[in-house]
């Protein structure tokens, strides 16, 4: 008799905790869900960017040197050739560290300017930092035609065509650019909702060419 109330009493305690242990489950794998955009893209995040020392990018694990972009086809010089110093432009991707002159650019003052491709022209939002003049992310790979993902959290912006891929994080100079890390002349931003960097970075890593009609006061994309 006593087996039995005690068999009675046992079970319903036993479903209660069953229920319980199944909602924390659920809700752990919900989670999961919730943090698995920000976290897939979490190994571009080791180096994170400091607006004045961009010496870090000479101090990679075992002594490791970034990548070379030496060509003898074309004489350009290598980003880490010794002894030398790489110039550097606000309308091309050099990728060093060397921010651009602020006399070169052609307008020191933000605001909406035409950009023409393929000869049709949408006004960007555009302003000067640090020697580069700094576009929107997302509203440049949409004028590009690219696919774009940018993650809240850790405020990576994502964008790719094909097998071409750029990844930049706002509040870094760092870039991943066919998951390769390479230095952008000045941080990318996180302004208005979006991530800004350097107009040459998207358009040269996208195979485009930035040029500036002063005439028209327009910027010029042409496909390389």
């Amino acid at each position: 008799m006593k087996k039995t109330k005690l068999l009675r009493w046992s079970l319903p305690i036993f479903m209660i905790f069953f229920i319980f242990q199944s909602v924390i489950i659920v809700k752990a794998d919900d989670d999961d869900d919730d943090n698995r955009d920000y976290k897939e893209h979490e190994r571009y995040e080791r180096y994170e960017g400091d607006e004045n020392d961009h010496d870090e990018w000479e101090e990679e694990e075992h002594g490791e040197e970034y990548e070379e972009y030496d060509s003898e086809e074309d004489g350009n010089r290598s980003v880490n050739q010794e002894n030398q110093t790489q110039p550097s432009y606000w309308n091309i991707w050099t990728r060093d560290t060397n921010s651009s002159s602020t006399e070169n650019l052609p307008f020191n003052e933000a605001k909406e300017i035409a950009v023409e491709l393929n000869g049709k022209t949408e006004y960007l939002y555009v302003f000067p930092f640090n020697g580069q003049m700094l576009v929107s992310g997302e509203k440049m790979a949409q004028l590009l035609n690219l696919e774009h993902k940018f993650y809240k959290q850790s405020r990576i912006l994502v964008v790719s065509k094909g097998k071409e891929e750029l990844v930049v994080r706002a509040g870094s100079n760092a870039a991943y650019e066919n998951m390769i890390k390479t230095p952008m002349p000045t941080n990318a931003l996180y302004f208005e909702k979006s991530t800004y960097l350097p107009i040459s970075v998207i358009a040269n890593a996208f195979g485009y060419r930035v040029n500036w009609n002063a005439e028209n006061e327009t910027i010029v994309l042409e496909k390389i």
